[in-house]
């Protein structure tokens, strides 16, 4: 069950199983998360950790001065001290009262550091009139302890997932309280001997007790050590746990003696009971210990001279709660013993755990000092309650800090650690039952601390989200804090409110003593109890009318007996007019054909029955009695309006009358303006629709349809003519920015820039929409012959043409794109295309041309002027003899084109790489201008 400080359980079930069977016994073991406690890192000298820490003594903005004769006296010498303070501090200081011992406290402006404190104190001091000077300190609550290592005991702290004892033990410390731990037994240690009662060993076996002579009434630890394979086979070893000790620091530690820690409850005692050893302990001893710890009967053993008020049990295993478990704890329950049991380590249901699962005992998971369960503990219906039992997966320093031995198999030096489990949840609840059985005195039963603590656990909905942990963390001082007196007293309640349909009332209770009642409520109406009505406040129905209505208060203690009290009657209850929560509204628009709707809004006090009527003009209109209206034609001109009417039984009519609508109009739907960006801005155009009942502005002028230049930023608003209103959710203004980038991809840097843009503004190119919107002229694409075509058409100024009904090439269709210019070419002899094997001719529209046709087409663009070419060639790789030579040097000796410069100063041409967009822009940007 308990991690791996349970391995021990399958070796004592099985070695021998035989007396399992025969004698009913199994093994219980103890419930801790971790093989071994994690030795704590103290602070540092001098360095104070954790709540309750004392701050520095000196930081403070009061100083307690005693001056000398005469200057005591006299008050130009103190006001000359308080001067040489303020200088050396920069901060006003001011004289504020005498003490009784006749020195004078000063205060400063402000509260100062720990060093500025430090500096106006040896200012002070030195001052020839000074007797004595020191810092007016704050002063606090004692409860929290000198001990040196509570400030690593987060889980007394006030936090989500700790108990806050410090201002729990200003109520109690345990004082007179046994708490009895059947466990490990107990190893000296000096943080607990002042507490710990002679006590019992209930380890029927020598062998596992190891002190050879079986039950005796020596409780000492003689250490739970084991060898590999000793508790089973796979068993591992593992040294000594001090278990027993570990619980018993927590649950009672000496408090206020300079040393390590403090418990839950430091003035309570603990009975340490032997019961676990080795491989755990049966379950027989774990029973006897219970009920020895619980003043009965043990065969053997003497009577217990200091029954326990507590029994902690951090030990358990996997089954039901046995008849003879729970036999033990009813026992100690009868007898005026709280039993304490730790839910289990398993992450599974404590249900499944024993002793968790028996019935009259507490059963504690255990929580982080988040307040969340940790990963480990049990949960479920079967947990009672929750407290720290810390969780060290990120640090050691978030387990719970507890007394141990430093011995691996015997006891050896003492010392501390830190330890994590639902054994150290349970003697935080053993502590605090401690705490409670201290205070209730007669009143202190097992039965009222449990209530009680589950009444006042802090219950976060966040923290046991999904495994539910019992009533919540354990909170000390709520459970603390009452009264103890028992008698109530109290005067009969008051009734606030107007006894009206519709209102509230409230019961006053006051002037009840002591000051811890819980108060509940009954309404009567005309004497009769009304079914739901047991709240301080109460809501006046129509059930009431013509009734009267009273109120008693009960006032009830955790301890103690109830009162209750009765109010007098009210008024007969009176009814109340239905109360509108604003005047109607209209939704929709007052045009003919539209349709119109009542926005009553919810009256009160619901269900109200609604009644509507529409009005003309203020007069009502024949059967409109509906929450909507069809605007009709006859409302032209006239303002609508409705009312409406509010009725319900016993209570009292109301109406309520809409404004009225603008007078009815014809609606009317703007048509929407066109916008048409074209590439560069001298063509860009937005166009201003005509529509009935409409009128288009822009800025503020109105202007009549057409089509209008586009540039910059321009919005168009609309508006409707007399006699017309805009149909609600029409699109009434429209705005658009004419871009004036030509291609979005082509910037001033890009190369031939200033060609791209030309050959977009004269028209000749209108590259790409993309799919975002931008676009692009895609300057590194090869050109197609098709392209080239109808830039060649639309240089020429796109003329008058109109192509044959039959196309001049095979594979040119009519209907293909830039047909029109292909055949123009043809028509012009620019391209004759090529002459195929079969006669035919082609035009190739998709292939890429290359520099060198390029280089015929523009010439033949140019109308094929007269030109011999130059015996030697202007470019290394064209040759005289080549193909469209004359053309190619007709380019270079016009400037279109002057190729490259390569390596040496020799220039080429690449006649048939395949000529680019951008160097086509060029080419026929240098052609206009020759030709022009």
């Amino acid at each position: 069950m308990f991690d791996a400080l349970r391995t021990p359980l399958s070796a004592r079930l099985l070695i021998p199983c035989v007396v399992a069977l025969v004698c009913g016994s199994v093994v219980s073991l103890p419930a801790a998360a971790d093989d071994s406690p994690v030795l704590p890192v103290a602070p540092a000298p001098g360095q104070h950790a954790g709540p309750g820490a004392a701050g520095s003594h000196t930081a403070t903005d009061q100083f307690i001065v005693k001056f000398k004769e005469p200057a005591t006296a006299a008050s130009g010498l103190r006001t000359e001290s308080y001067g040489k303070v303020a200088r050396n501090l920069g901060v006003p200081v001011s004289d504020v009262r005498g003490t009784s011992g006749g020195a004078r406290v000063l205060r400063a402006e402000r509260s100062l550091a720990a060093a500025e404190t430090e500096s106006a104190l040896a200012a002070l001091r030195t001052d020839p009139a000074v007797e004595y000077a020191e810092p007016d300190s704050r002063m606090y609550p004692t409860a929290v302890p000198n001990d040196p290592l509570y400030g690593q005991q987060w889980g007394l702290w006030n936090l989500p997932g700790a108990l806050n004892m410090p201002d729990a033990w200003a109520a109690n410390k345990g004082a007179g309280v046994v708490v009895a731990a059947v466990d490990t037994g107990i190893t000296s240690h000096s943080d607990l001997n002042a507490n710990v009662l002679p006590g019992y060993d209930m380890m029927s076996d020598p062998a596992d007790s190891r002190d050879s002579d079986g039950r005796d009434a020596n409780p000492h630890d003689e250490g739970d050590w084991t060898a590999a394979g000793m508790c089973g086979d796979g068993a591992a070893a593992s040294p000594s746990s001090w278990h027993g000790t570990q619980v018993a620091s927590i649950i009672a530690a000496t408090a206020n003696n300079g040393t390590g820690i403090t418990g839950v409850a430091p003035e309570a005692k603990i009975l340490p009971v032997r019961a676990l050893g080795p491989c755990g302990g049966y379950l027989s001893d774990v029973t006897d210990g219970i009920i020895w710890a619980a003043g009965g009967t043990v065969a053997g053993a003497p009577l217990n001279p200091t029954p326990a008020r507590v029994i902690n049990l951090s030990l358990g295993a996997t089954q039901p709660c046995s008849p003879t478990f729970q036999n033990a704890v009813d026992f100690a329950y009868n007898s005026g013993a709280a039993v304490v049991a730790a839910a289990g380590n398993e992450d599974r249901p404590a249900a499944d755990s024993s002793p968790a699962n028996c019935q009259n005992v507490i059963s504690v998971a255990a929580v982080a000092r988040t307040g969340l369960l940790t990963p480990y503990s049990n949960y479920g219906t079967a947990v009672d309650v929750a407290a720290p039992g810390g969780d060290m997966t990120n640090a050691a320093s978030d387990g719970i800090l507890v007394a141990y031995n430093q011995g691996t198999q015997a006891a050896a030096a003492e010392g501390y650690a830190y330890s994590a489990g639902t054994s150290m949840a349970a003697p935080h609840a053993s502590g605090l039952a401690a705490l409670l059985m201290s205070r209730l005195g007669d009143l202190a039963t097992p039965a009222n601390v449990e209530t009680r603590l589950k009444a006042t656990a802090r219950k976060y909905a966040w923290a046991c989200a999904t495994k539910t942990c019992g009533s919540g963390v354990l909170d000390g001082p709520a459970a603390l804090n009452f009264q103890t007196d028992r008698e109530i007293t109290g005067t009969a309640p008051t009734i606030g409110g107007e006894a009206v349909v519709g209102n509230s009332l409230w019961a006053d209770a006051r002037n009840w003593t002591p000051s811890d009642i819980t108060f509940s409520y009954q309404w009567y109406r005309d004497g009769t109890p009304i079914q739901g009505a047991q709240a301080s406040g109460y809501d006046i129905q129509a059930a009431d009318v013509g009734t009267h209505l009273t109120a008693t208060v009960t006032g009830s203690r955790f301890f103690g007996n109830s009162l209750s009290l009765t109010s007098a009657p009210t008024s007969a209850v009176a009814a109340a007019p239905v109360v509108p929560p604003y005047d109607p509204w209209i939704s929709g628009q007052a045009i003919v054909g539209g349709l119109l709707t009542a926005v009553p809004g919810p009256w009160r006090p619901e269900p109200v029955t609604l009644a509507y009527q529409w009005l003309r003009s203020g007069q009502a209109i024949a059967g409109a009695v509906a929450s909507t209206y069809q605007v009709a034609a006859e409302d032209m001109g006239q303002a609508l309006s409705v009312r409406v009417t509010g009725t319900k039984d016993a209570y009292i009519s109301a109406q309520r009358t809409s404004a009225e609508t603008a007078p009815v109009a014809t609606g009317a739907v703007p048509a929407p303006v066109q916008f048409t960006d074209r590439i560069g801005t001298s063509n860009d155009t937005y166009t201003v629709p005509s529509t009935a009942g409409v009128e288009y502005l822009v800025a503020g002028n109105v202007v009549p349809a057409g089509t209008y230049p586009g540039a910059g930023s321009v919005t168009v608003s609309s508006r409707a003519t007399a006699g017309y209103a805009l149909v609600d959710g029409s699109v009434t203004v429209w705005g658009f920015t004419f871009d004036p980038v030509v291609f979005n991809d082509v910037t001033e840097a890009s190369a031939f820039s200033k060609e791209i843009t030309w050959l977009a503004l004269a028209g000749i190119s209108e590259g790409w929409t993309e799919p975002d919107g931008r676009r692009t002229y895609r300057a590194l694409q090869p050109i197609s012959r098709d392209a080239m075509a109808a830039f060649l058409y639309r240089m020429a100024g796109s003329p008058s043409y109109t192509p044959p009904a039959v196309s001049p090439f095979a594979d040119v269709s009519t209907g293909q794109q830039f047909y029109k210019e292909m055949a123009w070419l043809a028509d012009r002899k620019i391209s004759t295309g090529w002459t195929e094997p079969d006669g035919n001719r082609s035009y190739r529209p998709l292939q890429t041309i290359s520099r060198d046709a390029m280089a015929a087409f523009l010439y033949r663009m140019a109308g094929s002027p007269p030109y011999t070419p130059p015996a030697a060639s202007p470019f290394i790789d064209v040759s005289t003899g080549q193909q469209f030579y004359k053309e190619m040097a007709w380019l270079a000796q016009n400037g279109i084109s002057t190729g490259w410069t390569e390596a040496g100063g020799a220039r080429s041409y690449r006649p048939l790489q395949p000529a680019a967009r951008d160097a086509m822009a060029a080419f026929l940007f240098r052609l206009d201008n020759l030709i022009h």
